[in-house]
């Protein structure tokens, strides 16, 4: 299904043998979001500006979980919803740590290799701009700015990643020894 690089190896290395950190914080809404990765890249969402929250933001394809789901589930049919994504199409490699958005959303990340033979986009115009694909190999090399807007983000080219993508996506470079960072606060739930 899906062959594997160096680059995905050390990735699914990582992140399969990773035990993430996991919150319980009453009140706040279950959701999770799919961090897919595709031939060396990932692939990131831009919101619409009329989708109820986190509006124009990149991010990662997800939303709320529904009653009875798990992360994976949720996860796979957010990312079918959104941006075509078959979930038959993916493998599940593992999970980051949970983190929380100061809209009240607790994510829970599930990362998965998706199969570039069988990704045919099919964008969701309600809830996403824009599809964004980008090479892991320039996000490890781009500017990583603390204390930018939410505290953290990232400038790859042109795309700024920040608040809770740029926590999840700071993670799951860490996770899978593709980056150290010297400030360990990202790694903090906010």
């Amino acid at each position: 299904m899906i062959e594997k690089s160096p680059l995905l190896k050390k990735i699914v290395d990582g992140i399969s043998n990773y035990k993430p950190k996991k919150l319980d914080i009453y009140g706040l809404i279950d959701s999770a979001v799919l961090v897919p990765i595709i031939d060396e890249s990932l692939i990131f969402i831009k919101r619409t500006m009329t989708v109820k929250d986190h509006k124009g933001q990149i991010a990662f394809p997800g939303g709320v979980m529904e009653e009875g789901e798990s992360p994976e589930d949720t996860a796979l049919r957010e990312a079918q919803e959104e941006i075509g994504i078959n979930p038959k199409s993916t493998k599940i490699i593992g999970f980051l740590d949970d983190t929380v958005t100061v809209a009240g959303y607790l994510i829970h990340p599930v990362v998965a290799l998706v199969d570039k033979d069988d990704f045919n986009p099919k964008i969701n115009e309600k809830e996403v701009e824009e599809l964004i694909i980008l090479p892991i190999k320039k996000i490890i090399t781009s500017e990583y700015i603390e204390g930018g807007r939410l505290r953290w983000e990232f400038h790859i080219g042109d795309v700024i990643v920040w608040g809770a993508t740029a926590r999840i996506l700071k993670n799951f470079l860490e996770i899978s020894g593709l980056k150290k960072f010297e400030d360990s606060s990202a790694n903090k739930i906010l």
